[in-house]
């Protein structure tokens, strides 16, 4: 028994008769000035510098992160606070363990971070205990 398929062209004909966006295969999508539309103005001041930028693929290994830590600038690192968010790449300097990045969100409320001479997971997003 063969299944029946879903005619793709069919299905974009009743998606656009529906009032959806007409879209040609042949267009191209253009994304250039994408990163412009999520950030509003005055969000500059508020971004945490970060390892990841433009050309540098994500590091596989605890020692390629640990090169990109080396490498990086600690001008305008914020130190870590439990209350903060952090994202993939973002560089934090911690009282105990020093400058850090943090390679990997485990939870909204949970990271790890690699630092110059060790692993940890940090909490963020949290309130502290008083």
């Amino acid at each position: 028994m063969v299944k029946k398929g879903i005619d793709d062209d069919h299905l974009m004909e009743e998606f656009d008769e529906d009032g959806g966006l007409e879209f040609d295969q042949t267009d191209e999508l253009d994304f250039t000035g994408e990163d412009d539309l999520l950030m509003e103005e005055g969000d500059e001041e508020d971004l945490i510098p970060s390892v990841l930028y433009k050309g540098v693929s994500r590091p596989k290994t605890d020692e390629d992160w640990r090169q990109l830590l080396l490498d990086a600038s600690r001008d305008g690192v914020p130190e870590y606070k439990m209350s903060d968010t952090y994202k993939e790449g973002d560089l934090i300097i911690h009282p105990s363990f020093g400058l850090g990045v943090v390679s990997k969100l485990i939870s909204p409320r949970k990271a790890e971070v690699i630092f110059e001479n060790s692993k940890r997971l940090m909490a963020m997003g949290v309130t502290p205990p008083q």
